[in-house]
Formats: structure tokens, sequence, C-alpha cells
């Protein structure tokens, strides 16, 4: 899922990303289109004497990070070619700010695993070697990738950074609670939810905890198949505008202000010591459903798993679209591996080496498994390993099945907009006016779109 970050974070992100500007070369090219590629060199790492040592930056926790040990441990212990150090950064948004930090002081990794919104702040800073290159130079076979996967990390026609951990937005519920209320059956639709919130709150089974997550926005477009920023979602050319603010967007707005305002649902930061209140609240009796990535999937097991919330039954569903039928499908989020162009060849040739083991069908179906997010191949899924545990755990094929069903184009890609981070601080503002300032919902997408228009425009006169 595309995080939220801390605004402590965000703060020093965009303080950095200014004074990166001003000395970094960067990159005008609409969204990351390339007329030729640099060389990927991996013949430096058969060239190199002993081994190879890689810094991997990162940021998984809980269960997530206990998989991708095990996984780098293998690896590690399966050849001495290559030594890969994890370095644990905190989440995306450390993990970003620390990498605008190295353009100047040079302490960047070999590789780096980078939150999906900053796909444009990273080829606009002419850091990274597209994965494309080296993809190229080893023939190496992407056809049982899943093409919206692989599509948002693709942008004029390059492959920028290899997906690796990738997840959906998805519908949790307590199945208790919905069996006492009389409710046979999860919200397929936005209208379901809002009903399903009233009758819970009736029966006296709790109510939404509805996280201020600005992603939902874009999720929700997507699945209508409705863009977010022009130019094709900035993928056609670089993204000058939102173009949220029609209709659809504001039909959004005016349910989840009447959700929240009837008092049905509660809601909570995306960030900072409350972000997974939604979540606990489910534990605690407060809430009986939410919304939130399917990477957590893992973690909320093993916490199901301990006993302490007999009164929980763990309900996984897709998430709720706008209409039925919708003409659109879910995009992708999460984050992609990215090789560093200011570190030796031999490093490179190194973290492609790792990456490329990483994303294997094996590797995947034992990622997708302990953790949540999706097995991003489709031979990955079709592993006994995943069948088998699809079976005795079918919430976990929930969110492959939303990202390898349905229309991939501009619209179900997601959108590239360099300062994304300050985009979606601007939309929860706007949301959170709408439940707690009594702002109107024309009034707070208005709002919005004004706001995430001159923050690209400031973005783009800078490059």
């Amino acid at each position: 899922m595309r995080p939220i970050k801390s605004l402590t974070a965000l703060a020093l992100s965009a303080t950095l990303g200014a004074s990166m500007l001003s000395t970094v070369v960067l990159s005008a090219a609409p969204a990351g289109a390339a007329s030729s590629l640099p060389a990927c060199p991996t013949s430096a790492l058969s060239k190199a004497s002993g081994t190879v040592n890689i810094d991997f930056w990162e940021a998984m926790t809980r269960a997530n990070e206990t998989a991708l040990e095990g996984l780098v441990a293998n690896y590690n212990s399966s050849q001495s070619k290559v030594h890969v150090n994890l370095v644990q950064q905190g989440g995306y948004d450390v993990t970003w700010s620390k990498w605008q930090a190295g353009l100047t002081t040079g302490g960047l990794p070999a590789m780096a695993m980078i939150g999906d919104s900053n796909l444009q702040g990273a080829v606009d800073s002419k850091s990274i070697l597209p994965v494309q290159s080296c993809i190229n130079a080893t023939k190496y076979n992407t056809k049982t990738f899943l093409p919206r996967v692989l599509s948002y990390w693709k942008v004029g026609g390059v492959q920028q950074g290899l997906p690796f951990n990738v997840s959906a937005p998805i519908f949790y519920y307590n199945t208790q609670a919905f069996s006492k209320a009389g409710i046979a059956k999860p919200p397929a639709t936005l209208p379901e939810l809002i009903a399903d919130a009233k009758i819970l709150k009736s029966k006296g089974q709790g109510t939404m905890g509805l996280k201020l997550d600005a992603w939902h926005l874009e999720a929700w477009l997507a699945t209508a198949n409705q863009l977010f920023v022009n130019n094709g979602n900035g993928r056609q050319s670089r993204a000058t505008s939102s173009v949220f603010n029609t209709s659809t967007g504001r039909s959004l707005f005016t349910q989840l202000k009447a959700l929240v305002g009837s008092g049905n649902a509660g809601t909570n930061p995306a960030n900072g010591a409350s972000a997974y209140d939604n979540l606990l609240g489910i534990g605690a009796g407060k809430y009986s459903m939410t919304i939130d990535t399917s990477a957590a999937l893992g973690t909320i097991s093993q916490l199901l798993g301990s006993g302490q919330y007999p009164n929980v039954t763990l309900g996984v569903a897709p998430f709720p679209t706008l209409k039925a039928n919708p003409q659109g499908a879910t995009q992708a989020g999460g984050a992609a591996l990215y090789i560093s162009n200011k570190v030796p060849a031999a490093q490179q040739a190194a973290a492609w080496n790792f990456m490329s083991w990483l994303d294997s069908a094996e590797n995947q179906a034992t990622w997708s498994t302990e953790t949540g997010y999706i097995p991003i191949r489709t031979d990955a899924a079709s592993t006994s390993k995943v069948q088998t545990y699809w079976a005795a755990n079918p919430g976990y094929k929930v969110p492959y099945t939303m990202l390898s069903t349905g229309v991939t184009n501009n619209a179900t890609s997601g959108a590239v907009v360099g300062p994304y981070d300050q985009v979606r601080i601007a939309i929860a503002n706007a949301e959170n006016s709408m439940y707690t300032g009594g702002a109107s919902p024309k009034t707070a997408l208005s709002k919005a779109s004004t706001t995430v228009n001159s923050i690209i425009a400031k973005y783009n006169s800078r490059i």
C-alpha cells in the first residue's frame, strides 16, 4: 500500500527535495521516457575478485521484516559471490529522505526499496539505473509478471524499478459482528458499506474504522476507470494538474462525509501513534470493519493467532468499489527495488543479481504466504505452496485476484507525480476539513484540487 508519510518526515523530504533540485540535474522528460538506456554492467560481477558486498535499504516491520530477513539469509548462504547487508530504515518515508540526502553526501546503497509514491522523484533524481537495462542485458523473462504490477513502475516504456513488495487496499471485517448484526456478506460497493455501517451500529456491533488515507481517493478513481492527474495520469507526459475534481470525486466525498457525520464511522490518521487505530479498534470491539493494506495480513494473522482477540474472526474481501460492475480496476501499491547508479559497477551488477533472485517464482511464493503481499507472478501463484496456503487462508488470495483481473490502462496503472507525498497530504487535509471543519464535499474537493495544482506547478518549475 502507499503509506501516508509522517508529517515530520514529509517536511524533511520536502526540504531535502528542494535543496536537491538546486544541485542535481533533473530530467524534464514526461515521466521517465528514454530514447536510449544506460548499460547494465552485468559482466562486472564475474570480473570482481572476492565477494561483492552490497547494502540493501528496506522498510519492512514485524512479520514482513522477519520474512525478508529469511530470504536474504537464504540468498547469502546459497552462493559466495554476493553478500547482502540488510539495512532497515524504518519506513518508506525515511528511506526516501535518506536517499535524497545521499545525492549530495554520496552515501547511497547499491539498492533500495522505494515506495510507489516516489517513482517520479527517483527518475528525476537521475540516480538510478533503470532495471529495464538489466532486463534487456540478461534477457530476464517478465512474461509471467502481472501486467498491472509491472505497468505501475514502467513509465516512458522503461521499467524503472523491479516490483517486489506489492499490495492492494482490501476490506477487513469481523465476521462475528456481521453475523450478530444479520449481515450475510461483506459489502461490494461503497453504498453497501454505508448501509452495513448503519445496521452494525444499530445492532451494537461497532462501526466503520476509516483511516484518513489519501490513497483511497486514487483507488476509488481507478476502479471507476478515471484519472487522478492529467496527461494520461502522468504517463503520456509529465503531469501538470489534477483531474479528480469531477462528479465522481464529489460523489465520493459526499458519501464519506455522510458516513462519518452520521456517527457510523470513526476516523484516525494514517500516520503516527494512531495510524493503526482502525485495525486495533476491531479487536477492541469499537469497529467491525475497515479498509487497509493487504500488506498487514501477516501481522494481523500473527496477532489473532495469539488468542488475545477471541471476539474477532477475520474476514477479508475486495476493496468496495463506487458502483457495482466497475469499469476500472484496482491499482497496485507498495514498493519496488531500485539500483543506484552512484555505486561501483560490480555493486550495480550484484544488486541486479540479488533482486532478480528475490523475484523468482519460488521466492515470491514464500514472500507472499509469509506476509500478505501478493505473489506478483502467475507461476508463483500457481505453486503448491501458494495454492495450499490460499485454500487454508482464502483472505490472502483476495488482493491477488484484485490485481490480476480487470483492465490495465493509464487509470488503473496509477498516477506518476513528482511531489506525490505533498499531494497526498493536501488531499488528506481536505478530507479532514469535511469531517472536523464543516467544509462541504464540493468545497473540500475544490480546495484539494487547487492546492494539488499549486504543488505540482511548483515542483515542475524547478526541473
